[in-house]
């Protein structure tokens, strides 16, 4: 719905409370020259102190990158749980915000299109419509990047 520049997106995630970042397959699989989409995912994590629902492989290697709160959880479970009264220990109240990290703009789009009771966020590199913030169209894989070192470092913790 709304594209935000990075530095809009970190005010907007730093005055919000009760956010989930869920993290896909894609963390484990796009390098930035060394740097892995994992990396900047546990840098947003412990910037905003928010816990995570690992989906695929991500749980041991947030874990050893100093995610405190990390929980194996498949994506699906997530936004169905998004449907009902919050139940889930990963947080005591139901997320405001889920930010999506890691997962093709197809599946972001089927996945942020079913959440109703919460804003939802992507953190790829492809606009993604559905989402009620998306970073915007990337040129390319250093442009991303780019967006990501902007958007952690204009972070701050709520």
């Amino acid at each position: 719905m709304s594209v935000k520049l990075p530095v809009e997106l970190a005010k907007l995630l730093s005055n919000r409370r009760n956010i989930l970042l869920l993290t896909g397959s894609l963390c484990d699989e796009v390098d930035f020259d060394g740097k892995k989409l994992l990396d900047y995912a546990a840098e947003i994590s412990i910037k905003l102190n928010t816990p995570v629902a690992a989906t695929a492989n991500t749980p041991l290697g947030l874990k050893s990158r100093g995610v405190k709160s990390v929980k194996k959880m498949w994506v699906a479970e997530v936004v169905n749980y998004m449907r009902h009264p919050w139940q889930e220990t990963i947080m005591e109240q139901k997320p405001e915000v889920l930010v999506f990290i890691g997962y093709p703009p197809a599946v972001a789009g089927k996945l942020t299109s079913a959440v109703k009771e919460a804003d939802t966020v992507v953190l790829g590199n492809t606009y993604v419509e559905e989402a009620t913030y998306s970073l915007p169209e990337s040129s390319s894989l250093h442009q991303w990047q780019q967006s990501l070192e902007q958007l952690i470092q204009s972070l701050t913790t709520p």
